[in-house]
């Protein structure tokens, strides 16, 4: 997620900040394909299914400037932590402090309501957003690599016997039971997910596997462009390393009975460095990555009321001293 508006400005006096209707779909939609560069593709239909699910988890805030989108983010909440999944201002407003306006919105709301931490992505090219984000107080956590191999590479002769179930996540539903996610958004979004999935025109697959009777992990799957993206990908606890290969191996058995893609690509925190010297000594290389940020809403509030504090002192210091 996110965009590289520069912060040259914070006017927020002509904008109202809010959430998104049905009649922002379009704008939205336009803004978020203006600025592919820094987003992951979406499609129109999640965009709507979100807005109209009117979830308390997941939600979309638009600036509006004279009946007109100007920007939006999408945001998803889970207890005293939330995560912005995408950020981006239209590219004829840039540079006008729509986007800091913006996001002083969305962080007060989820402060309001009880949210300690936020959390983000950055792409690693983009810089400039990146500068912006640690400028507002936001701190490197760690990098999402994305990892690729061709279905080519994947060798299976050595796993041991497994069993797959294979849902269409409209009528099937993620175990409920604690997984290792790869990857830092799933926390947030993967359960919400699967309920926007169920008024959406949007399809995608879980593969469940089993060994013996024990989960070793689901993998949530979709299609583009003659690639299978890895959506969500998470183990069992238990031997993570081996609970992985059969996961690998369960999208491949997949993939090639449907002939979906020629390459699988998968996310994953570089802080699983188990789960990533695994998927690297079967095949995987890095083609990309991301930094994930955070922010504690909480220390900065404190941090701008002593700041305030700070100048109201040095003012009234000064009219002392001016009066002597």
């Amino acid at each position: 997620m996110e965009n590289s508006e520069d912060d040259s400005s914070n006017h927020c006096i002509d904008i109202v900040l809010r959430k998104a209707k049905t009649i922002d779909i379009d704008d939205i939609v336009n803004i978020y394909n203006s600025s592919i560069n820094y987003l992951d593709i979406e499609s129109r239909e999640w965009i709507e299914s979100i807005i109209k699910r009117r979830s308390r988890r997941a939600r979309i805030y638009v600036a509006d400037l004279k009946g007109r989108v100007a920007g939006f983010i999408i945001i998803y909440k889970k207890r005293d932590k939330a995560y912005i999944d995408a950020f981006a201002v239209d590219i004829s407003y840039r540079g006008r402090g729509i986007g800091s306006c913006l996001l002083n919105y969305v962080e007060n709301t989820m402060l309001s309501e009880g949210v300690e931490r936020i959390y983000l992505t950055v792409k690693n090219h983009n810089n400039k957003a990146l500068e912006l984000y640690i400028r507002r107080g936001y701190r490197i956590s760690n990098i999402v690599l994305v990892l690729e191999t061709s279905i080519e590479n994947i060798d299976i002769d050595d796993f041991e016997k497994i069993s797959i179930r294979v849902d269409n996540i409209k009528r099937g539903s993620f175990p409920k039971i604690k997984l290792l996610d790869t990857a830092i958004w799933s926390n947030f979004t993967w359960d919400i997910d699967e309920a926007i999935y169920k008024v959406s025109n949007e399809e995608a697959t879980t593969i469940t596997v089993y060994i013996g009777r024990r989960i070793a992990g689901i993998a949530q799957i979709s299609i583009e462009q003659n690639k299978v993206i890895v959506d969500r990908l998470a183990t069992s606890y238990y031997r993570p390393s081996q609970s992985i290969k059969e996961l690998i191996k369960a999208i491949k058995i997949y993939i090639d009975r449907n002939r979906l893609g020629k390459t699988i690509t998968i996310p994953v925190d570089s802080t699983k460095s188990t789960l990533l010297k695994t998927l690297i000594a079967m095949g995987f290389k890095v083609i990309n990555s991301e930094y994930a940020l955070y922010k504690d809403l909480i220390e900065s509030r404190d941090e701008s009321k002593e700041k305030q504090i700070a100048v109201i002192n040095n003012s009234q210091l000064r009219s002392i001293t001016t009066s002597k």
